[in-house]
């Protein structure tokens, strides 16, 4: 058995479904993309020369996607990775920014009071309001963002792909170049498949093509349209039922951590899961991990993130299980705050995607426990 890392695929999920990403944006104006990163540079325009204030815990490659001459200013999220609304306020004060990046967590949306007080921010400031949902797109399509971007390559066993999307009406301010040109990834995600399944010999081959093909995105410079298979396969992958997965996944791992206090100290979190009925595996309960996110039951999660004390050491002992857990994210800037650098240094993201049943979550579990035992020991 192996949990996470890069998707498979697997043929036979495709359905003839009208349940898509497609119908699913349908009420905005879209464009897709061949990833978040390019959605975002078709925005170019209207950054050019302006400020912009970004959450201090993002993925690098956001900035990277931002004008050369656009001004960043970080402003900090803390351990619940919530706004800090007082110097989120005192920036905005003291610095002339007419832009606002707004990013969610793991399917987990802002509080709604401070939903309601950055709409408050955003009156009082002429603020325009970029939203990333590339965690949380399945939970809410938006909050209140004038453009929204995500990346779908996080959701789907796609190629490449990613959207710009807005209320009807509202102009866009870049067009993307054509179709995205055709990749071997999709013969990585059939292999990868194959060995998962079959126990092909091909390991080795498919982590090379995905290797490749990475490395050719990271060297990317033109912003192309989604490619023609990306989209045929997203044509074919229902919302509804990718959406069912992750929350029964979800369900399930925060039942096994149900109970469990945080042992990172200085966390502040605690595990919450009320409103899932799942049965308690109360054997998971002593390895103590603090979960990161208040999950509620309605909302979709992109993965689980926990806190670790000894992150590293963890993730070393659950690849040794064949359980490779990503980091969102190690933070590259020198401009984060305490508590983003503390978040960077703790946090792992647990697979828990439309890949996987509840078997698969109970090794999870079981890899979580003896892993912990293991550090112990």
């Amino acid at each position: 058995m192996e949990l996470g890392s890069e998707f498979d695929l697997d043929l036979s999920q495709l359905a003839d479904t009208s349940d898509t990403i497609f119908t699913y944006l349908e009420d905005f104006q879209a464009i897709y993309t061949d990833s978040g990163r390019n959605a975002l540079r078709l925005l170019s325009g209207i950054l050019q020369g302006e400020a912009i204030l970004l959450p201090d815990y993002i993925c690098g490659t956001v900035a990277d996607a931002l004008p050369e001459d656009c001004r960043i200013i970080y402003y900090p999220i803390n351990r619940q990775l919530q706004i800090n609304m007082e110097k989120l306020e005192e920036l905005l004060q003291a610095k002339s920014v007419r832009f606002l990046y707004l990013m969610h967590y793991f399917g987990a949306l802002q509080q709604k009071d401070g939903i309601a007080h950055i709409a408050y921010l955003k009156q009082k400031y002429h603020l325009t309001i970029i939203e990333d949902t590339t965690h949380s797109l399945f939970t809410a399509k938006k909050t209140i963002g004038d453009y929204i971007i995500a990346s779908l390559r996080k959701w789907f066993p796609i190629p490449d792909g990613g959207v710009l999307y807005a209320e009807k009406g509202r102009p866009f301010p870049g067009q993307p170049q054509e179709k995205k040109p055709a990749s071997q990834k999709v013969e990585a995600m059939l292999l990868k498949k194959l060995y998962l399944t079959e126990g092909f010999d091909c390991n080795a081959k498919y982590r090379e093509i995905f290797a490749k093909e990475e490395a050719a995105f990271q060297n990317q410079t033109g912003v192309y349209q989604m490619s023609d298979i990306a989209h045929f396969l997203l044509s074919h992958f229902s919302i509804a039922s990718m959406c069912y997965s992750r929350r029964r996944n979800a369900a399930l791992l925060l039942e096994g951590l149900r109970g469990m206090q945080c042992i990172v100290e200085g966390s502040g979190m605690q595990c919450i899961s009320e409103g899932y009925n799942v049965q308690c595996r109360s054997e998971a309960l002593q390895h103590g991990y603090g979960i990161a996110v208040n999950l509620k039951p309605a909302e979709v999660p992109l993965s689980l993130p926990i806190y670790a004390a000894k992150r590293d050491m963890l993730r070393n002992l659950l690849i040794k299980r064949k359980v490779y857990c990503a980091v969102h994210w190690p933070l590259g800037h020198p401009a984060a705050y305490e508590d983003s650098r503390w978040i960077g240094e703790h946090i792992l993201s647990l697979p828990l995607d439309q890949r996987y049943q509840k078997e698969d979550m109970e090794y999870l579990l079981d890899c979580l426990v003896a892993s912990k035992k293991e550090m112990e020991s």
